[in-house]
C-alpha cells in the first residue's frame, strides 16, 4: 500500500495488529483449509500471537476444518 492513510486505516481494524497484552475471553478459533479468502495459517497466526500476548489463564483453542472453505462446509 503506497497511502500511509490507507495503511494505517487497515491496520487500526486489523485483527492480527491490534492485540495487546491483557486479559481476554475464553475462545475457541475456526477456519477453514479450503478458504481462499482467509487462509488456514491467518487464524493459526492469529491465535499464536494471542497466546504469546494474552495475560490470562482463559481457554484459547482452535480448529482448522479440513474440508471447510469460506462459506463453511
Amino acid at each position: 500500500i503506497e497511502s500511509k492513510a490507507a495503511f494505517e486505516l487497515i491496520q487500526s481494524y486489523s485483527p492480527y495488529d491490534n492485540i495487546e497484552a491483557m486479559d481476554y475471553p475464553a475462545m475457541m478459533v475456526t477456519g477453514g483449509l479450503n478458504d481462499p479468502r482467509v487462509t488456514y495459517w491467518e487464524p493459526a497466526k492469529w491465535t499464536a500471537k494471542m497466546r504469546g500476548l494474552k495475560t490470562d489463564d482463559n481457554e484459547l483453542i482452535m480448529k482448522i476444518n479440513m474440508g471447510a472453505g469460506h462459506q463453511g462446509k
